[in-house]
Formats: structure tokens, C-alpha cells, sequence
């Protein structure tokens, strides 16, 4: 099967996805971080009332918090800098529409729920690409480079 068929056939649970790490839209900025740093994600969930209602990335954080104009501290509620009404993944859904979706909208984390809207978790683009290697791996790791896909003139000073 050539990788466009792949794509387009196969779902986005047969990819996986990480557990969910979430917190509650009252939950501080700095409490968030920690929580971040200690379980290593790049995005946490914002879930009230057990519905996704935003999401806090590693870019909201850089954008949002740590900018040289950011009005926000790191006392404020997480709800004041996450991305409200997040764009999704569904299980059931072909990869190409995950695929296309996180490129249009330049995201490297999604939240995944399933058909009743419920959370599952979250998929990165990091594992994605593993994925597709692993499923096209002598495409990715074993094929020589060749040789027009290189310049011939030297880059830099």
C-alpha cells in the first residue's frame, strides 16, 4: 500500500495517543508549569465538568506568558492564556484529516476524544512521524540518499 492510500485508510487510535494530563480552568499558570515539567508533556488539558474546554502548550506559555508584552503572571488562572475551543482528532477519523489539520493550523500537540466527545488523551506530531516511519521504515531507513536531491555548490560563508 503506497503512503497516501496508508494515510487515508487508517485511523487516528490506530496511532495512539498519550493519556490525558489535565487541569481545571481555576488551576494557576505556575501549577501548571510544575505539572508539566514533572510529567514531561507539552500540553496539558483544560477540563471542566469532565469537557475539554481548552488546551495550554509549551507555545501558549512562551507566547502568552513569557513574552517581553505578555500581561499575564504566573498567579493567574490557566483559563486567562490556554487556547479556548481547541481543535480535535477524533479516533474513528483517517489519519490524512489529523495529518491536514495540524498542518493547516501549524499544531504539534491535538487532543484525540472519541465518538460521545469524551477525552482520551492527546496526540504530538513527534508521534505520528514515528508511527509512519515504523509503517514505511525500509522507505524511511534504508533507501540511499540520491544523489540530484543534494547541490553540488557549497552553503554557507
Amino acid at each position: 500500500m503506497d503512503f497516501r492510500s496508508y494515510i487515508e485508510k487508517q485511523q487516528v487510535r490506530r496511532v495512539g495517543h498519550r493519556s490525558p494530563v489535565s487541569v481545571a480552568p481555576g488551576a494557576s499558570i505556575a501549577d501548571s508549569v510544575k505539572l508539566m515539567r514533572r510529567r514531561s508533556v507539552g500540553c496539558l488539558l483544560v477540563i471542566e465538568n469532565d469537557e475539554l474546554v481548552g488546551i495550554f502548550t509549551e507555545r501558549d506559555l512562551l507566547r502568552r506568558v513569557l513574552a517581553k508584552d505578555a500581561a499575564a503572571s504566573f498567579d493567574d488562572e490557566i483559563s486567562t492564556v490556554m487556547t479556548a475551543d481547541p481543535v480535535v482528532a477524533r479516533a474513528d477519523e483517517a489519519l490524512k484529516v489529523l495529518l491536514s489539520r495540524m498542518y493547516q493550523g501549524g499544531f504539534r500537540h491535538v487532543p484525540v476524544l472519541d465518538g460521545e466527545d469524551a477525552v482520551l488523551g492527546t496526540i504530538s506530531i513527534k508521534r505520528v512521524v514515528s508511527f509512519l516511519a515504523d509503517q514505511f521504515a525500509e522507505a524511511v531507513y534504508n533507501l540511499p540518499p540520491r544523489p540530484e536531491d543534494f547541490g553540488t555548490a557549497r552553503e554557507g560563508a
